[in-house]
């Protein structure tokens, strides 16, 4: 049975240059130099990285773990090696400006490197990301002096990176942060107080550690609007010397999974500390990280869906079980409910991979396009971000658990190793924001909050390719399932906003259900594109048409069941008072 990854390269191809056109970028100044030569580069060049160095390392990770040793965290067994590669080869930096020492390529190029590397080592991959959404914020909002310090070094990786947001009492509240910033005599801050969830809040891979760190100053009122953001160094040079920080880890957290990524709790013990932006702004700074991060977590999902099923596959075709009882036992992929597990999980996936770099590329017009294309770009690219780290999250759990029920027995124990993709995924529906966040976010600020404005630009673009697609008789069935399932999104939509003002606990009720919605639909919009793409009779291109085929006959119904959620609303939620709600089943 294959264990080793493989990176889905035809795939990503298929949907970077086929689906996406996403090399028409290069006729923005800003992406000039991307052409199909470096574009099949960063595929071919990253897939045997991701193959040859990381995926060797993701077993022996969850296993042994990251260890706090005398203070000081140890990385797992291979990643000290595997990191100086990864920095020396460039890929650090691939989507940072040129002037810092990266390479300036568009972030969907980056989005579909990320993927292979998640997918071959998703504890590895934790650092990178917050080092690329680091160096974005710092040079988003720090003064010229921050930047010339520390951008270089983000983007070189000779210095690793933090967000550090969560208290003990401030989980998703962050307004009740409590750690305090206090102004010092040299025009800097000395911040005291205790965070928790700190992804690589300390590690060995880099001696410096750029901390982004959320507090309000002594003066500040209370709530978000008092949170402002701050650089904390782990080293500072004070008179040509370099000295410790006043940092210090006070323990690992023992998780589920990520065993590879250390998830440290630290203690600001008056450590020295810089400004970004405007006192006051932190969390709106703060934003520029966490929306990065975001996308990745989105890619995250994907690339652990991808590797489960292609795990699965594998295991379907070599695995011989049933069939008649004379005859030599048939692949478990000839039985039709795995064959249906199969489908299911290539669908999902296939999907959201599409939808994923989609945002991608919307982000990259956004940032690189002028006028009203640069704001349309921007109000997609806001719709689609809630959309694909929850569903592309909720896809990887659910792929993961049909993955081990497909292998059965051998699923479960860990000597297949396909359980530690369920493990290492659960994270990624809580961390970046929770899915009902995201759904939360989806509802009141992208739908409600411009009233409906991007749900029409983002249904126009769907009813569109309805339309091109409307003459190619092989799509006119799923053309038309997905145009009735668009206009069950667009009737819930219509209700929500009906709703908005005079009942806005049931707006609340309905976000989770109608995000699914949305994610469905939006899924739907990219199987028909990728349907479209895809019109020889080559075994690639019919497994295209037969998976929108299987998404609009299997999977678009779903609509109607997400649908009859949005209208039940918050009453049966409120129903029982809370005492009675949580209380135990035992009768009195």
């Amino acid at each position: 049975m294959s264990r080793g990854y493989q990176a889905p390269t035809a795939d990503l191809r298929f949907v970077l240059k086929t689906v996406l056109g996403a090399e028409s970028i290069a006729r923005q100044a800003r992406f000039r130099d991307l052409d199909a030569a470096i574009l099949d580069g960063v595929i071919d060049e990253g897939a045997r990285f991701c193959e040859q160095t990381l995926a060797p390392l993701n077993e022996t990770a969850d296993r042994e773990g990251a260890r706090l040793v005398e203070g000081r965290v140890r990385m797992p067994p291979g990643f000290r090696e595997a990191y100086r590669r990864f920095c020396a080869d460039g890929w650090l930096g691939l989507d940072l400006p040129r002037e810092y020492g990266g390479q300036a390529l568009p972030r969907v190029v980056q989005a579909a490197f990320a993927e292979m590397v998640n997918g071959a080592c998703i504890a590895f991959a934790m650092l990178p990301v917050t080092q690329r959404a680091a160096a974005r914020l710092l040079l988003a909002h720090g003064d010229a002096a921050l930047i010339a310090r520390y951008a270089g070094s983000l983007v070189s990786g000779e210095a690793g990176a933090t967000i550090v947001i969560t208290e003990a009492q401030a989980g998703s509240d962050v307004g009740r942060i409590q750690s305090l910033a206090r102004p010092d005599s040299r025009g800097g801050y000395r911040l005291t107080g205790n965070k928790i969830f700190i992804s690589n809040g300390d590690q060995d891979l880099t001696d410096q550690i750029v901390h982004m760190v959320l507090a309000r100053t002594p003066d500040a009122p209370p709530g978000t609007r008092g949170l402002s953001l701050f650089l904390v160094p782990k080293l500072l040079e004070r008179e040509g010397h370099i000295a410790t920080n006043d940092v210090r880890v006070l323990r690992l957290e023992h998780k589920m999974g990520l065993n590879g990524s250390p998830t440290c709790a630290l203690a600001f013990e008056g450590a020295r500390g810089f400004l970004l932006g405007e006192l006051g702004r932190g969390l709106g700074c703060m934003f520029t990280m966490v929306n990065t991060m975001r996308l990745e977590v989105a890619v995250q999902g994907v690339a652990l869906a991808s590797a489960a099923h292609a795990r699965a596959a594998c295991y379907a075709l070599e695995r011989l079980q049933g069939g008649v009882p004379q005859a030599t036992p048939c692949p478990i992929g000839t039985h039709a409910d795995v064959r249906r597990m199969l489908l299911i999980m290539r669908a999902r996936t296939e999907a959201l991979r599409a939808l994923t770099l989609e945002a991608a590329l919307q982000l990259d017009l956004a940032e690189s396009t002028e006028g009203e294309v640069s704001a349309v770009a921007a109000r997609r690219a806001e719709w689609l971000l809630p959309i694909c780290k929850a569903c592309a999250t909720d896809c990887a759990g659910e792929v993961g658990n049909l993955a081990i029920q497909l292998h059965g027995g051998h699923g479960y124990v860990r000597d297949s190793g396909i359980e530690q993709t369920v493990r290492d995924a659960r994270i990624g529906t809580i961390y970046e924001g929770t899915n009902g966040i995201q759904a939360l976010d989806l509802v009141e600020r992208k739908l409600i909050g411009d009233g409906g404005r991007r749900l029409q630009e983002f249904a126009a673009g769907i009813r569109s390719e309805i339309a091109a697609a409307g003459g190619d008789a092989r799509l006119a069935r799923f053309a038309h399932q997905l145009e009735a399932a668009l206009q069950v999104l667009q009737s819930a939509s219509d209700r929500l906003l009906e709703r908005a003002s005079a009942a806005p606990r049931d707006i609340d009720a309905a976000a989770t259900p109608y995000l699914r919605l949305a994610g469905l639909v939006a899924g739907g919009w990219m199987s028909l594109r990728m349907a479209q793409a895809a019109p020889t009779d080559s075994a690639f291109d019919r497994a295209k048409r037969v998976s929108a085929d299987f998404y609009g006959r299997y999977l678009l119904p779903e609509a109607r069941l997400h649908a009859e959620q949005i209208e039940v609303g918050a009453g049966i939620l409120d129903e029982l008072p809370l005492a009675e709600l949580t209380a135990g089943t035992e009768h009195s």
